[in-house]
């Protein structure tokens, strides 16, 4: 998002971070450059709600519990972790077709 953004700014975080990003993301992501090898998992605070116009979850948020579910989009994707190459590159592809869609919804 951050790429096509211009003034907009869009952060990531999880529910569940992991200890490092996935090599795989690393390396499909270059192949359209763009470098998220310093990029560090971060935790989802329901603190930061606030600050957040629109919030994405990949299935991990329970939109029923939310504090703000009028904010909240879900878009499940499929998880890429443990799979080849290949299917990070089809997430990697859905996820930037979204956010294209998203970008678009967000300047009309």
């Amino acid at each position: 998002m951050n790429e096509l953004a211009g003034e907009q700014v869009a952060e990531s975080s999880g529910t569940f971070p992991a200890q490092r990003v996935n090599p795989r993301a690393v390396a499909v992501m270059g192949e359209v450059g763009i470098d998220i090898s310093g990029a560090v998992p971060k935790l989802f605070r329901l603190e930061d709600v606030a600050r957040f116009d629109r919030i994405i979850s990949f299935g991990c948020i329970a939109k029923a519990t939310f504090p703000a579910p009028e904010r909240l989009e879900e878009w499940l994707v499929a998880d890429p972790s443990g799979h080849s190459l290949a299917v990070f590159r089809n997430v990697r592809d859905e996820i930037r077709a979204r956010v294209e869609k998203l970008w678009r919804e967000l300047n009309s």
